[in-house]
């Protein structure tokens, strides 16, 4: 029962068997009985129909234990198969891969579109829980992706769309983990691997760990110690005494007979022994980094479990509490701390991370609410009816852009306008002749004052009056004729002064530009 409990991908769960509705209608011929003889059962049970009712009781233990509920997905509730993320392109690969048994493990990975082949990149392997599948890993999607690693995950044997009937809680799934980083390695092209379990995940991380010293890091997130010892508790109660709801409680010394022929029934349907399913025995032989997370209020894998692997381990370790139960979602500060752990054992430089879109406390939003996002589009995040989705930080980034645009438009109309006024200044009449045309089609304006007289000079009257020595002097202009006058000097200079107040605004946007 309780093995069974799945966090968020179950959609077939164990019914309990309801009793056969009696007949109301008595059969002909016999006597109508009372209501409170209505109510007895028609028949008793005999020894045959208890041990009937064991025998199933006894096959539904067995089965939560090694079959149960299997997650049901497809593979749209994987996301798209190509995306952008970050600024980057993304592709999804699935693929196929058999294990050591013959069966077909069913995976996918997430990668970037830009990766030249043959190029090595760090990847992080996630392994789900119990009754769960690789679906999962696209909660905590977004952490891996926007340090610059890539992500792998895939359904356990006996899960999701993998083939397979049973689950063995670590004890084969380890086979499977070490057939999948092989693959990756020898077809993807992936280099350093670090692994992130949950649960069943978690222990078979850790039985892996004990025989490939190459992987470079673990996250172990509520891995129990001992099967035989998550059992016995289940039932008894740990060292507090508490039960999961639902549970009776049964003496120890009867626990442990059932879980005998338990395992004998486990171990001839699916293969392994279930008392040597003992994570904590392998933990002394792991010597690489791990984090290790553990929840309060977890009464499935309590939290001494993990604490027991942790004393074991023999490698560089952490661990981390937090408050909630064994199936709740994990804090930020938890995620934080794993992608920096992930950071430092892949060895990942800074100038890989991706700049992607965050919550208000600054952690990468869930890599299917962006998608969600995205296709909505810009404005609906901005405006729309649901702009709340959008992170405040998103937000203010897409209106400084905007206000850089409108900027940028502004300077570019305004450096248009003064080259058309100093292509008109260059081209166009001069100002005293500008000012007599405007003087014609408007109303007559007062007559200037007139200049200070010059002081008299005889001479120049002198030479004003002499023919010119080439020749006789010009004509007068026909009738008719009007003449141009002298454009005056102040006019002149006017002119050159707005040429140049002109070209100094436009050099002066132009370096407003490039800073």
């Amino acid at each position: 029962y309780a093995l069974s409990a799945a966090p968020r991908y179950h959609s077939r769960r164990f019914t309990p068997r309801m009793p056969r509705r009696q007949s109301s209608q008595s059969s002909e011929g016999s006597m109508t009985r009372s209501e409170g003889e209505q109510s007895r059962p028609s028949r008793r049970l005999g020894i045959t129909g208890y041990v009937g009712l064991v025998r199933e009781g006894y096959d539904e233990l067995v089965k939560a234990i090694i079959r149960p509920p299997r997650a049901e997905y497809s593979l749209n509730d994987l996301g798209p198969s190509e995306f952008r993320y970050g600024g980057v392109d993304f592709v999804r690969q699935d693929v196929s891969v058999p294990n050591r048994r013959g069966l077909a493990l069913c995976g996918s990975l997430w990668r970037r579109a830009d990766l030249e082949p043959g190029s090595s990149f760090p990847c992080v392997v996630y392994l789900h829980g119990n009754a769960s599948c690789r679906a999962e890993a696209t909660t905590i999607a977004s952490q891996v992706l926007a340090l610059g690693a890539a992500l792998f995950s895939f359904d356990f044997a006996g899960c999701g769309l993998s083939e397979g009937n049973y689950i063995s809680l670590g004890f084969f799934e380890r086979d499977d983990v070490e057939t999948m980083i092989g693959w990756l390695r020898e077809y993807a092209g992936v280099g350093a691997v670090a692994l992130w379990g949950r649960s069943m995940g978690a222990v078979s991380s850790v039985m892996q760990a004990a025989r490939d010293p190459s992987i470079a890091g673990l996250v172990l997130d509520s891995p129990f110690a001992s099967l035989e010892q998550v059992a016995l508790e289940l039932v008894s109660g740990g060292p507090d005494g508490d039960r999961p709801e639902g549970v009776p409680n049964v003496p120890g010394f009867l626990v442990k007979s059932a879980l005998r022929m338990v395992a004998s029934s486990v171990k001839s349907r699916a293969g392994f022994d279930l008392y040597k399913c003992r994570p904590v025995d392998a933990a002394p032989t792991c010597f690489m980094p791990a984090l290790f997370a553990t929840a309060h209020d977890d009464v499935l894998v309590r939290p001494h479990h993990s604490r027991l692997i942790f004393d074991a381990f023999a490698g560089d370790k952490n661990l981390v509490t937090f408050e909630g139960d064994h199936n709740e979602m994990r804090p930020g500060f938890f995620l934080d701390s794993a992608a920096i752990f992930f950071t430092n054992v892949l060895r990942i430089p800074d100038a890989a991370a991706l700049e992607v879109p965050t919550d208000h406390s600054g952690r990468p939003l869930p890599l299917m609410q962006v998608l969600l996002m995205q296709q909505r589009g810009a404005a609906a995040r901005l405006y729309g009816p649901r702009g709340g989705e959008a992170t405040q930080a998103e937000r203010a980034r897409l209106r400084a852009e905007a206000q850089q645009e409108l900027e940028r438009q502004q300077l570019e109309e305004e450096e248009m306008l003064n080259r058309a006024i100093l292509e008109s200044l260059s081209s166009s009449e001069p100002p005293a002749a500008c000012r007599q045309r405007a003087s014609d089609n408007h109303a007559p304006q007062p007559p200037p004052a007139a200049p200070p007289a010059a002081p008299f000079d005889a001479a120049a009257v002198e030479r004003a009056a002499a023919p010119p020595a080439d020749g006789p002097p010009s004509p007068p202009a026909p009738p008719g004729e009007a003449t141009t006058p002298e454009e005056p000097a102040e006019d002149r200079l006017l002119a050159e002064a707005i040429k140049l107040s002109l070209q100094d605004a436009t050099q002066a946007q132009k370096v407003a530009e490039v800073d």
